[in-house]
């Protein structure tokens, strides 16, 4: 058990600390940009989130399903960077033939050529910063990798300082210090593994691309699709309302993604972890019993957050005031995603990736209908709502098919946790005088539901279940 929470804790520690350089780097943004200017320069990292998730193909995907079943490594990674690395300069190219149009698609206006050409290319630069981590946190390098994702958020903090002190105060010094930050720290890692990205002598192994394009491909569709569930709330947001919704949504969603802090961590250490259990023939009562300490820290962050959220809206600004109303239900996306990571396990280790499709589709055309329906009315609440609640749908869908394909385990306790969380969150939509009484109400009922992995998980740290238990 030490030696498992020593390398959760070794691969924490990056996110951990990078989520607190993101935390100030938060307020130091919304403090001096208003609303929809933060609105305008959060449509950048939007379209990039967007075109990146294509431009992998699934290969980073199929990178880490192959890495313990391929002895040369470093050929592995180079064959599935290889596509991704071409497809990026092609888009870089097609950016610089079109300057004045991508400018306008992503800004409102044909005048940000530089910001423009910015843009493309972070996205290769994106690529190559994926495949190197992808390849450290896959050998297990828990506390270098935690070292290099510090210094990439660092990077982009220093460069925001720069920006919003001593340069200029709207949107494009939210573009600017995220490019100039992340080009100077992509390219310290570039230069330091160098390396990896070596084709000199490279030989091109075809039956491998092919193996991993055939695994990786239900991968890219279902990985647009999710990527639209993450950005069409802002999408929706800005052809049905405006950017100062659009300024509130996203400063409330960087606030509720300090939750990544623990989503991050846990991904990044689980997958390898799991692949290796997988291999083992670990018992599926391990597998369980994960889900449930991550079920249960992720319920109590969220309650946490919303009894404090009087004062993170102080740290951001009386013009975010109301980002009190909608941060319940954002906090659902880090939770419900993380959680679904320790219940999806069986349509990664059957190979059938297409199953991913279906839990994109089921998630993402609620989703569409909710923003629709509900942005009109009621703004960056709308929005915030149909995201939450696709989430869990996101997560039902994940452990439904994950248990078709394999012998998994119940979520009976996940769900009505789940629900739970949701009815706390609608509730904090609202403006009640005893919301922080009624919020303590709600914490001490998750602790209660979930009492049985509370006593488990203390008779495992005292060592009083050691016989039975052997999480190496």
């Amino acid at each position: 058990m030490s030696l498992f929470f020593k390398k959760f804790l070794g691969f924490s520690m990056g996110p951990i600390v990078g989520s607190f350089i993101s935390f100030i780097t938060i307020p130091l943004s919304t403090y001096f940009i208003s609303p929809d200017e933060y609105g305008k320069g959060t449509m950048f990292t939007l379209f990039q989130s967007l075109i990146i998730t294509f431009l992998y193909l699934g290969l980073d995907q199929s990178y880490t399903r192959e890495y313990h079943e391929t002895k040369d490594k470093e050929s592995l990674l180079k064959n599935a960077m290889l596509l991704p690395l071409i497809l990026s300069l092609v888009v870089f190219i097609l950016i610089c033939l079109n300057l004045n149009f991508f400018s306008k698609v992503l800004f409102g206006s044909p005048d940000f050529t530089l910001a423009t050409i910015l843009f493309g290319l972070t996205i290769n630069l994106l690529v190559l910063e994926r495949f190197i981590l992808l390849s450290i946190r896959m050998e297990e390098k828990a506390f270098e990798y935690s070292i290099l994702n510090i210094l990439l958020k660092l990077g982009v903090l220093i460069s925001t300082i720069i920006f919003v002190l001593f340069i200029r105060r709207d949107f494009l010094a939210v573009v600017y210090s995220t490019v100039y930050g992340q080009v100077i720290a992509d390219l310290y890692l570039i230069f330091r593994y160098r390396n990896l990205i070596n084709y000199r002598f490279f030989h091109i192994n075809i039956s491998l691309i092919k193996k991993m394009i055939k695994f990786g491909t239900p991968l890219v569709i279902s990985s647009i699709l999710f990527s639209l569930l993450q950005t069409l709330d802002r999408i929706y947001l800005r052809l049905l309302s405006d950017f100062y919704e659009i300024g509130l949504f996203t400063a409330a969603l960087k606030i509720s993604n300090l939750l990544l802090i623990i989503q991050t961590s846990f991904v990044t250490f689980w997958v390898p972890t799991a692949y290796r259990w997988y291999s083992q023939n670990k018992e599926i009562k391990y597998y369980e019993f994960i889900s449930r300490v991550v079920l249960l820290f992720m319920s109590l962050l969220l309650c946490i957050i919303l009894l404090c959220k009087e004062y993170i809206t102080i740290l951001l600004g009386h013009e975010y005031t109301d980002i009190k109303y909608i941060i319940g239900f954002l906090c659902l996306y880090p939770i419900m995603y993380t959680l679904s990571e320790t219940t999806t396990l069986g349509i990664t280790f059957s190979r059938k990736s297409y199953y991913n499709l279906w839990v994109s589709f089921l998630a993402l055309i609620p989703n569409m209908f909710l923003n629709y329906l509900l942005i009109p009315s009621y703004g960056a609440i709308g929005a915030a709502i149909a995201t939450g609640t696709s989430y869990i749908l996101f997560f039902i869908a994940r452990s439904y098919f994950s248990n078709k394909l394999w012998e998994g385990f119940k979520t009976k306790i996940h769900i009505t946790v789940s629900a739970t969380l949701f009815t706390m969150s609608f509730i904090n939509t609202q403006d009640f005088n005893h919301i922080n009484f009624i919020n303590i109400l709600f914490t001490v009922i998750i602790i209660l539901i979930q009492t049985p992995t509370i006593k488990k998980l203390v008779k495992i740290y005292k060592g009083k279940e050691k016989e039975e238990w052997n999480f190496s």
